[in-house]
């Protein structure tokens, strides 16, 4: 398996995730954090995304108002949404910090990931690699970004001690 099928792999569990996952509370956070988390390092594995045969394709298709409203519905089994981050963490003196919202990023994130799922699974890949590392770079690698930190300093306060001393059943499955 190629680091192209590896990100497809993993762009399927996270869209199963957001869509379906049966995690509540404290385990739909560590949830949250797992997806983002290997969806981020998969993508740091992608080809450079421009090829010659790019030139004249058509866009990729876009994830449809129903079906970002069901991501949107699911997010509420998070324990928390909102929360402050510095966008441009370079300078220092550091920017004033602005609220950040996990139900956005996660949003965001699977708008550009799973239009790239959609050209992937239609046999498009070059339009797929695209799609997914030119977002990393300039729009859905920050929203996980800003998520995962997010994720994990509220598991840190909150439930890390627990979460990662129990073994979840559906742990060993979420990995294969």
């Amino acid at each position: 398996m190629d680091s192209v099928d590896r990100f497809a792999a993993e762009a399927r569990r996270f869209r199963a995730w957001a869509l379906n996952g049966p995690d509540q509370a404290e385990w739909a956070a560590r949830g949250a954090l797992v997806r983002l988390t290997n969806l981020y390092a998969a993508a740091l594995e992608l080809p450079p995304p421009w090829r010659e045969e790019l030139a004249d394709e058509p866009n990729a298709e876009r994830v449809e108002e129903k079906e970002w409203s069901a991501v949107v519905v699911a997010c509420g089994r998070l324990p928390f949404d909102l929360y402050g981050e510095v966008f441009d963490t370079v300078p220092v003196p550091p920017e004033q910090p602005v609220v950040g919202s996990l139900t956005d990023d996660i949003t965001d994130t699977y708008r550009d990931v799973i239009a790239g799922l959609r050209e992937y699974e239609s046999g498009r890949r070059a339009q797929a690699v695209w799609e997914w590392s030119f977002g990393l770079g300039q729009h859905w690698g920050e929203h996980a970004t800003s998520a995962i930190r997010a994720l994990h300093c509220w598991l840190a306060s909150n439930a890390v001690d627990r979460l990662t001393a129990e073994a979840k059943p559906s742990d060993a499955a979420d990995s294969q």
